[in-house]
């Protein structure tokens, strides 16, 4: 019976279980104890109705000790355990004058106390009412005694009353006892599992930073050659290439952009997951670069044998709006590519833009990316936007793709404080629309934009450029490209002799790799910002990173560096930077 007992314990782990059981289990020893005990006193002075009641209760309290210890029902034993004592309560009610007298208001109590403590609140009520409401009945319908229950010499001297006050003292001590005694358990195991959530959380943010800083170890290692291919065919293809020559280009330059967007949405999902991206606002031309949207797909568009149409709705009068362009060409760069990937031959792309709603602060926009390609089943429209989901695995063997483009457009958006939303049909079609909202800046405002393109020729022939880089592929790639531009240039292999050789003023813009040997590009930048020299210490300086443009938005600082260009990076947008740096000389001038 101990080891059925230990059992039963052991099988209940849970503290307040526990103390409800031995509750439970102390209940029944005691009562059947007593109960024995007053059968033994009836023996000497027999009453057959007394005899019959006490035999009974016995009767019922060992049957509920049978189906706690033998069948493990600690609930149903519970139930019998104070039906039991509700029935002797009744009875004395029914069957004697002075039916409610200080031992039934005793074994009331105890009835109550442990249907809260053994069962809980709902049966405790249900068990209260049940004894409390009888006594009351009885007292008001008999005022019996004047309301009154009194205790004469007669009950204060007989055995079975001392013996019923001794155990219910004895039973509601032991109730808080083992009740609390739970409390201050389950506390305890309380505390433990929370050190132990604690120390899982740390090793999980340990491995989301290790994972963090892999990705972004990688990202580098993978952009650095990345980098050389994607220049190296950049050149080839301005040196007057064959026919076939063209072609093989053509497919190296898809397949390293192909490359370049698998990388980019990747380390893009996972600094996402990690809360690690921000919106930049800056002002920027939205119609220019819808356009520029528009004509960088018009190649693929025509090769695949696809119409596209772009449809403007916004005032004429709307040249800039402050926000993120570089978040809104991905999202729109993910849809469209979506949308000229999922369409057949001599289907059409719109790209709409329309005005909602404009006052003198801000204006909002409705953005939709429609194609009539093969459309996506209503069952599996909420898949698509999971991470490395699509819509079934046909799919991913016909058309490619990882599954990350849509989940980084919805969060992107989200960021924005706005929601994908998606119409689609199969094999008619899908509309992927969304709402932005973008703060008005001054008409006259003019920045400098990376789409804006110059209206004239700018001569760059002058420029003296210091190559701060330590890989040798990527300092020849840079130097076929200043040669185009007749650019007269020298090489440092290191911060340190980047830092040196910027100390001789010949130089009027240094293009520092941040990732370098002996002194890195940010430790060199800063010395320099440091000459006593004002005019070298002003020096132009532009990083070229192999980081994600996360990393970048983190970590780079214009307090040492002018510009960043991010690994790889085309000649045009190179040339860009170095139009601009010309073009601010001339206006100082």
């Amino acid at each position: 019976m101990t080891d059925r007992y230990k059992s039963l314990l052991k099988n209940n782990e849970a503290p307040l279980q526990q103390a409800r059981i031995r509750i439970l289990t102390f209940g029944l020893l005691l009562l059947i104890l007593l109960a024995v005990f007053v059968l033994g006193i009836l023996a000497i002075h027999p009453h057959p109705v007394i005899v019959t009641r006490v035999v009974v209760f016995i009767g019922a309290l060992i049957y509920a000790a049978y189906l706690l210890i033998y069948k493990e029902k600690w609930k149903s034993s519970a139930h019998i355990f104070l039906i039991s004592l509700c029935i002797f309560i009744w009875t004395n009610i029914v069957l004697y004058k002075h039916g409610v007298n200080v031992v039934m208001i005793q074994l009331s109590l105890i009835v109550i106390s442990s249907s809260f403590y053994i069962l809980g609140k709902n049966w405790g009520l249900i068990y209260a009412v049940c004894n409390v409401s009888p006594v009351i009945i009885y007292l008001l319908f008999t005022r019996l005694q004047d309301g009154k229950v009194y205790l004469t010499d007669s009950q204060i001297n007989n055995n079975t009353f001392m013996l019923t006050m001794i155990a219910n003292f004895i039973l509601i001590i032991v109730m808080h006892n083992e009740f609390f005694k739970s409390f201050y358990l389950s506390q305890a195991k309380e505390r433990e599992l929370n050190e132990q959530l604690q120390s899982a959380l740390n090793e999980a943010n340990e491995a989301t930073r290790m994972r963090s800083d892999f990705l972004s170890s990688m990202s580098h290692e993978l952009r650095t050659p990345l980098h050389a291919v994607i220049g190296m065919t950049n050149l080839l293809s301005v040196e007057n290439p064959r026919k076939d020559q063209e072609e093989s280009l053509a497919v190296l330059r898809f397949s390293t952009e192909n490359l370049l967007a698998l990388i980019n949405d990747t380390l893009d999902f996972s600094k996402m997951n990690e809360n690690k991206i921000s919106l930049n606002k800056a002002a920027f031309n939205l119609n220019l670069l819808l356009h520029n949207i528009y004509s960088s797909f018009r190649a693929k568009v025509q090769q695949k044998g696809l119409n596209m149409m772009l449809n403007i709705d916004l005032d004429n009068d709307l040249p800039y709006v402050i926000g993120d362009q570089t978040r809104l060409i991905q999202i729109l760069n993910n849809l469209v590519s979506n949308a000229i990937k999922f369409t057949d031959a001599n289907g059409l792309i719109q790209i709409n833009i329309k005005t909602i709603s404009r006052t003198k602060e801000q204006i909002s926009l409705s953005f939709a990316v429609i194609d009539n390609g093969i459309g996506i089943p209503e069952s599996k429209q909420d898949i698509i936007f999971e991470p490395f989901l699509q819509a079934n695995n046909n799919i991913t063997k016909r058309y490619g793709g990882t599954g990350l483009g849509l989940a980084i457009v919805k969060r992107l958006i989200a960021l924005h404080g706005s929601e994908l939303k998606l119409k689609s049909e199969v094999n008619k079609g899908s509309n992927f629309s969304f709402d932005l909202t973008y703060e008005l800046t001054a008409e006259e405002y003019q920045p400098t934009d990376l789409l804006t393109t110059a209206k004239n020729v700018v001569d760059i022939s002058n420029l003296h450029v210091l190559i701060a880089e330590d890989n040798m592929i990527n300092v020849m790639v840079l130097k076929k490209i200043l040669d185009q531009w007749s650019c007269t240039y020298a090489v440092a292999g290191n911060g340190m002799e980047a830092l040196e050789m910027a100390k001789t003023g010949v130089f009027d813009v240094i293009l520092m790799d941040i990732h370098m040997p002996i002194m890195d590009g940010f430790e060199a930048s800063k010395q320099i910002r440091a000459l006593a020299n004002v005019e070298i210490a002003n020096i132009k300086i532009i990083a070229l990173t192999a980081s994600s443009e996360v990393d970048i938005q983190q970590s780079f600082s214009y307090t040492y560096l002018d510009d960043y260009l991010t690994k790889p990076f085309s000649p045009d947008s190179l040339k860009k930077k170095l139009d601009s740096l010309v073009q601010k000389s001339i206006r100082r001038i």
